[in-house]
């Protein structure tokens, strides 16, 4: 089986812990150029160290018996290294000399607790869970390996060492060092915490070690297309063909509220006559798992009614025909510098315009949107629910004109 990494075991000598003339016989395993060392709890006269071959020199009994034990040593790393590889397991020069000394009491070092419930979480994608939960499982995963071969020099460490200094230590990490938000570097933390539940429950941990830490929340300002931003975008020319696809499944999100991983996964099979005879989006939000019903606007429907017939769609088997949300997302930066928007359009600003400009600004109530957003809670919706200044403006001129109707009715 090729395995992309590099690995090595050598019996060595430290001469630094020296008895006199005699010096200790370390093992030192090397995966990927991080090392550790177990000490043989053998001797040897400096001067009969062979440093090439990793032996000690000579023929008499005793040192064939030290060859031999330091030889087995090896053997017994190079056998759970194989081991490793054939379960599929993470790889590490800390996690094998673990293994060696008996020390991997049911996986409970971080990296390996951490890959299993990454592991468990891909093995429900499309039951319990969405592509993009396990994508951000493996992320989170490679931050913590990053953070903790910095901080104990290539060293996993128990789940049980997971505590207040270096959850603070990891946050610091996000942030200075792998340039996440303070909001990214929250969901992370987030993340950790979950495995850290996870090993309440199952007895690995006596206390939460997430008691004490505040993990606070930015508020952030989440960016929508105004009317006119919007109009922009439906009306003008595109002589690219997929520059003109990419801005319908646009303007599609903009009228139905739905992501991306909605939208991929939606068919004919989700569309539906509703309780007012007039055809309806129905669908399991992947994200959420709630029921979603959203009654099909005009313009969304006049682009299903387009790519009804579209050889993508029906080759992918989806409603549009839909492409990789990087790419949909990279080309909607073009359609955006061609209008003129200075803003970074991407499918969830589609999203946050059908919860604002579409919906709430056109006086749609907050629990009608939260129901047609898919959300498992009201205080989720009212992120969207910003108020635009227009309708502040056309609110108060209501207001104004009913005080001057008073006004007018009190001198008459």
């Amino acid at each position: 089986m090729a395995v992309n990494r590099t690995f090595s075991v050598l019996s060595i000598v430290r001469k630094s812990r020296s008895k006199r003339q005699l010096v200790p016989i370390y093992l030192r395993i090397t995966v990927d150029g991080r090392r550790s060392e177990i000490s043989t709890k053998e001797y040897v006269d400096m001067f009969k160290w062979n440093s090439t071959k990793g032996r000690v020199k000579g023929n008499s009994e005793n040192t064939r018996q030290i060859n031999r034990r330091l030889e087995t040593w090896e053997t017994k790393v190079r056998e759970h290294y194989t081991q490793f590889i054939r379960d599929g397991k993470t790889i590490s020069a800390q996690l094998l000399k673990n293994a060696v000394l008996g020390r991997l009491d049911d996986n409970t070092l971080l990296h390996p607790y951490f890959d299993h419930h990454e592991k468990e979480i891909k093995a429900k994608i499309g039951i319990d869970y969405a592509k993009g939960t396990h994508q951000n499982y493996v992320a989170t995963s490679k931050h913590l390996k990053n953070y903790v071969d910095k901080q104990y020099k290539g060293q996993d460490i128990s789940i049980k060492d997971v505590d207040y200094d270096f959850i603070s230590g990891f946050e610091s990490y996000l942030k200075m060092e792998a340039n996440n938000s303070n909001n990214g570097a929250l969901k992370h933390l987030q993340r950790l915490k979950k495995v850290i539940g996870l090993a309440l429950k199952r007895g690995d941990l006596v206390s939460n070690p997430f008691v004490a830490y505040q993990m606070k929340k930015e508020k952030v300002n989440r960016e929508f297309l105004s009317v006119e931003e919007l109009k922009s975008i439906e009306e003008i020319e595109l002589k690219n063909a997929t520059l003109r696809k990419v801005r319908d499944i646009f303007i599609f999100i903009c009228y139905t509220g739905l992501s991306y991983s909605d939208l991929i996964e939606l068919t004919e099979l989700n569309i539906a006559k509703g309780i007012d005879g007039e055809l309806w989006i129905n669908l399991i939000r992947k994200k959420t798992g709630m029921d979603t019903r959203i009654p099909i606007l005009p313009p969304a429907m006049e682009i299903m009614d387009q790519y009804k017939e579209h050889p993508e769609a029906i080759n992918k088997g989806t409603l549009l025909p839909m492409m990789s949300n990087q790419k949909l997302n990279q080309y909607l930066g073009e359609v955006a510098i061609k209008c003129g928007i200075n803003k970074p359009v991407t499918c969830h600003i589609g999203r946050h315009t059908f919860a604002t400009t579409i919906t709430l600004n056109n006086d749609i109530p907050i629990e009608t949107v939260s129901k047609m957003l898919g959300h498992a809670s009201l205080k989720t919706t009212q992120i969207y629910a910003k108020v635009l200044e227009r309708k502040i403006s056309n609110d108060m001129v209501k207001l104004k004109n009913m005080y001057k109707e008073k006004a007018e009715h009190t001198i008459n």
